[in-house]
């Protein structure tokens, strides 16, 4: 459980880094944001950071290891700065407004199209304020490993994820990242 402060704290450190992006569209997504519950929101109903702050909380942990594992692939396969800091920061945006209720009796809201498709709706949040990368939009949508390929009504399967993941290795690597922060550091 974190605190009002950490909670503020958090909130602080994404909104610096986000700052830094540069790129087209990155205020209007901050905007978009501050204006949401994204900064109080847990990141699951029991599974994982299931506490006010949760979900910024998760999406900050992510940032470090991906960076590292950018930092460890050929010159050519890594990706700049900027991009790292949209993957992981932005990748769960589609948990914003999903879930009702108070700690311990958190429950995700009926009707919510996070429910269905978890990934791509965080892509199409996104790409209302930034244009990302086909990298980008891989690696956000391939965040759940073979998960992503059985969330409700995708389109996507076992091989397009293996297809995706030769055109990049940070597609694996970030899923990784993921499942580790989101199952074994509760």
């Amino acid at each position: 459980m974190l605190t009002e402060d950490e909670i503020f704290s958090n909130e602080n450190y994404i909104l610096d880094l986000l700052n830094e992006v540069k790129r087209e569209g990155i205020k209007d997504y901050i905007q978009y944001i501050e204006n949401s519950d994204f900064f109080s929101a847990p990141a699951s109903t029991k599974y994982h950071r299931d506490y006010p702050g949760g979900l910024a909380e998760h999406s900050l942990n992510l940032l470090e290891p991906l960076k590292l594992s950018n930092s460890r692939l050929k010159k050519k396969e890594q990706l700049p700065e900027d991009s790292l800091t949209i993957i992981a920061l932005c990748h769960d945006v589609c948990k914003e407004g999903l879930y009702v209720g108070d700690y311990g009796n958190y429950r995700a809201l009926q009707g919510h199209p996070a429910n269905n498709k978890h990934s791509v709706l965080s892509i199409e949040k996104i790409k209302k304020h930034i244009k990302l990368t086909r990298i980008e939009r891989d690696i956000i949508l391939y965040h759940m490993g073979l998960f992503s390929c059985y969330e409700y009504g995708m389109e996507y399967t076992p091989e397009d994820l293996m297809r995706a993941i030769k055109r990049h290795p940070l597609i694996q690597i970030f899923a990784a990242i993921d499942m580790e922060e989101t199952h074994w550091q509760r």
